[in-house]
């Protein structure tokens, strides 16, 4: 076994240890709220108190099955798991106690493996405990199997009272807290029967209650004292320690770390104080409110080896919660006619004093304010609508002839300038009808001249209409060949038209090609609603935002409102046309935003209101 620490038998086991693990038992199975997890916060508890390298538990307690290890010292867990589950596997299957031994290389030293059984107090089997413990002549195998036997015994009766309590009536619902706290005279009788309880059934050293009704806290009842004297540096301690909870809205928790518990959080100074003053004890301090502006706190102490876990606070709250307004209740039901002036008095004054009151009548002064700008005042009134910005002056070019498309030398999105080539079409038969024109006017000179000479007037003539003739059809014919050369007709960019992948088609005569816009100067479109229609006129002024560039805001005014209304994406709106006032480089055809019509100053009563009452006029004809 040389994985085992070398450790003497007087380090192993000390007197008052198997006290300590006792009591430790006995305070978890006041406060453990299953049986499960009372068995396994126990076997914990007993493998740290017997400081032994490993332990494991295996058991079911009807449909809940608990398996768990706990490991200490420096030995490799994995060292151990193995040989545990084999003794823990034949106990199982032989239902009795086992025990295993091993020796190391220092004689006097020996190891165990020891597996009890685990009962219930009908003395049915319900699981294993296995625990690995260091032996030696002074405190043999026999004497920790005695001991684990014993533990196993008093688990058993610890679970069954656990059973015994979850099946017991509970009077936890706010109306049977009511009728509880209908028994007592008193607040603070009442409150000294709570922390009695809590005491018992946390195992707690101290458990208090107070009161913070405003800033100061009142300490109601603490267990085991019939009198409270708040001039104790214990009970200002532990006054100061609940008002830091108020204060601080949430429950706090201040405890040395252990398996269970986290390191606490260095901010409460006042459970430190409290914390260090008492000898590292385990504190927890919960907020509960009351109702009518009271808050409940409740304070629990605890010893250093007992901490407190989430569980156990939870159930605090979920049973004092109820308490809390019957705790007012009581309070509020035993004062006295005068005691109830000076309350009612005192709260009105901190209400109206205190820096919240102030802070109330800041807030109702400036509803005040608000309230008469709404009645008397008057806001600017604008709609806003989806826009479109398209060039103000653009040309489109179609098919000049009827033609075979030979090349492009321009597409959509390239900058033109005026004259410039975008495409060639076929000119080749056109220019073959040139040449024989020009053929057949030399023919008509020569005749012309020839009647001349010969003096044939009619022939000459006839030559000279003929001439004019081919001269006429010659021109024409040049003008088609012109328009083969299809070019930019102003500076500008090509908005459309990709023309690379027609080269060689025949084009009929109109057919769409390019669409050319000018760059200087935009035309925004505007879609209004219907309700603005009234109000729509040339000469209103407003704003646009493109979505591309939503911070960079233009003016606008409208300059034309279209007559006919035109369905849009499932709307009928009208076609507002405005001027845009600046021009911006980055501006481009089709590009969408939003745009805001002012229509002038209106009652602000009015624009708040004007469509919820048009909606109620036009569907309802109020």
């Amino acid at each position: 076994m040389e994985a085992v620490d070398s450790q003497t038998s007087s380090q192993q086991y000390q007197p008052g240890v198997v006290r300590k693990i006792t009591g430790l038992i006995n305070d978890l199975a006041l406060r453990s709220e299953s049986a499960a997890s009372f068995y396994k916060r126990a076997a914990d508890a007993i493998v740290h108190g017997l400081n032994s390298p490993y332990g494991a538990i295996s058991a079911r307690f009807g449909a809940e099955v608990l398996e768990d290890y706990w490991h200490t010292g420096s030995t490799d867990p994995n060292f151990w798991k193995k040989p545990v589950q084999n003794l823990m596997d034949a106990s199982m299957r032989d239902a009795q106690p086992m025990a295993q031994r091993f020796s190391s290389r220092d004689a006097a030293l020996q190891i165990a493996l020891i597996s009890v059984l685990l009962r219930d107090v009908n003395g049915s089997m319900i699981g294993v405990f296995t625990v690995v413990v260091r032996c030696s002549e002074e405190h043999p195998a026999s004497m920790y199997r005695e001991l684990l036997e014993s533990f196993a015994a008093q688990l058993a009766i610890g679970a069954s009272r656990i059973e015994a309590a979850s099946r017991a009536p509970e009077q936890s619902a706010p109306d049977a807290s009511v009728s509880k706290a209908a028994n007592y005279t008193s607040g603070a009788e009442m409150a000294f029967a709570l922390v009695a309880s809590l005491r018992t059934k946390l195992g707690c050293e101290v458990a208090a209650i107070g009161t913070a009704d405003g800033p100061r806290v009142k300490i109601q009842a603490v267990s085991g004292f019939d009198e409270i004297s708040e001039r104790g540096e214990a009970s200002r301690l532990m006054c100061d320690a609940m008002g830091e909870a108020i204060d601080r809205g949430k429950t706090i928790i201040y405890q040395p770390a252990s398996r269970e518990a986290a390191a606490p959080d260095e901010g409460y100074r006042i459970h430190k104080r409290w914390h260090d003053k008492l000898g590292s004890a385990c504190l927890a301090s919960i907020p509960i409110d009351a109702g009518d502006n009271t808050t409940m706190v409740v304070s629990l102490r605890r010893r250093i080896e007992l901490p407190f876990n989430a569980e156990e606070i939870s159930t605090v709250e979920t049973l004092m919660q109820p308490f809390a307004p019957a705790f007012g209740l009581v309070e509020r039901a035993n004062r006295s006619l005068l005691v109830h002036t000076k309350r009612s008095t005192a709260s009105s004054v901190r209400t109206w004093f205190s820096p919240r009151g102030w802070g109330r009548k800041v807030v109702a002064l400036g509803m005040l304010a608000f309230a008469g700008w709404v009645g008397f005042g008057s806001l600017d009134y604008s709609v806003s609508a989806p826009a479109v910005i398209r060039p103000a002056e653009s040309r489109h070019i179609g098919t000049p002839s009827a033609g075979v498309l030979l090349s492009v030398h321009a597409m959509a999105g390239d900058m033109v300038e005026k004259g410039q080539l975008l495409a060639v079409f076929d000119d080749t038969e056109l220019q073959v009808q040139r040449a024989q024109l020009l053929a057949e006017m030399r023919i008509a000179q020569i005749n012309e001249n020839r009647a001349i000479s010969e003096n044939k007037g009619v022939e000459a003539e006839l030559a000279r209409a003929e001439q004019q003739l081919n001269r006429t059809r010659l021109d024409e014919v040049e003008r088609q060949i012109s328009l083969t050369r299809v070019v930019a007709p102003f500076d500008g960019q090509v908005v459309t038209g990709d023309l690379r992948t027609r080269v060689g088609e025949t084009m009929a005569l109109g057919t769409p090609m390019f669409e050319i816009a000018k760059l200087d100067t935009w035309t925004l479109d505007l879609e209004m609603p219907q309700r603005s229609a009234a109000d729509l006129k040339a000469g209103r002024v407003g704003s646009f935002a493109p979505n591309a560039r939503p911070e960079e805001t233009t003016s606008l005014q409208l300059t034309r409102i279209q007559p006919v209304a035109q369905p849009v994406a499932g709307k009928t709106v009208y076609i507002a046309e405005a001027e845009l006032a600046d021009v911006h480089s980055w501006m481009k055809p089709g590009m969408e935003g939003m745009a805001r019509v002012s229509f002038g100053e209106r009652p602000v009563w009015w624009v708040a209101t004007h469509r919820l009452t048009d909606y109620f006029r036009t569907n309802f004809w109020l």
